[in-house]
């Protein structure tokens, strides 16, 4: 049965992932979490 989306409401830890970045990088949240704080923004593609 597939996963259902949760949706994040402001305070909640947000899940894992990894993504690449603007230079070909991997980036993780992971390596930003106990160091920095994140704000994740979705923008609703119209490219």
């Amino acid at each position: 049965m597939p996963r259902k989306n949760k949706i994040l409401n402001i305070g909640d830890t947000a899940p894992l992932w990894t993504l690449p970045s603007h230079a070909r990088r991997e980036v993780a949240l992971e390596s930003y979490r106990s160091a920095h704080r994140v704000v994740l923004t979705f923008f609703r593609g119209t490219w």
